[in-house]
């Protein structure tokens, strides 16, 4: 990149004195016809503002213009680095949150699993001590039903005995015409049932 800036320097350097020259040739009231950088008589003219412009433009852009260049690529340099870094830093940064809301994600997973196991665990729980209740719930109104049913059985037996009497006492005394004592009619009967059970 100097050495295009020198070439250009260079080149400019070369067209001012060119510049030059031709003024000074106008200026002397030369003329001559035809191009007046082609004119031998004014080439050490011409090679002394060459040379001069070479060192003016070479003194210039040695001391004012390369070092600025220098300094801008220099700046453009370290800023490149900087920007290199923070961008390193950047990543590793990236990198490390990353990891860390990984382990975050895994962590509330395995939290979420436990939660869903205590849970489940809990509502096991609770619903076999639900069955149980309904078993002992069962198990009484069972029990109550089974002792009314005994009740009503027992209820039952006894007004068929009843009837069973009247009607065996109405009976033997159709038949007969003879009415039988109520004792003797309760142990017919009597014995007609323990026969029959």
């Amino acid at each position: 990149m100097m050495r295009n800036a020198w070439l250009r320097g260079t080149a400019l350097g070369s067209a001012v004195v060119s510049g030059l020259a031709a003024t000074s040739a106008l200026a002397a009231g030369d003329s001559a016809g035809g191009l007046p950088q082609l004119d031998v008589h004014t080439y050490p003219t011409q090679i002394f503002w060459l040379i001069v412009s070479f060192v003016v433009l070479y003194v210039i852009m040695s001391k004012v213009a390369l070092p600025r260049i220098a300094e801008v690529l220099e700046e453009r340099q370290e800023r490149i680095a900087d920007d290199i870094e923070t961008a390193e830093r950047l990543r590793s940064e990236a990198a490390t949150v990353q990891a860390e809301y990984e382990k975050a994600l895994a962590d509330a997973r395995g939290k979420a699993q436990e939660l869903f196991r205590e849970t489940a665990d809990a509502l096991a729980g609770e619903h076999a001590e639900a069955e149980a209740e309904a078993a002992k719930k069962i198990g009484r109104k069972t029990k109550t039903a089974e002792t009314r049913i005994a009740k009503q059985r027992a209820e039952a037996l006894e007004s068929l005995r009843t009837v069973a009497s009247e009607t065996a006492a109405a009976a033997t005394a159709k038949l007969i015409g003879v009415e039988p004592s109520a004792a003797a009619v309760d142990k017919a009967v009597e014995a007609a049932a323990g026969g029959g059970s």
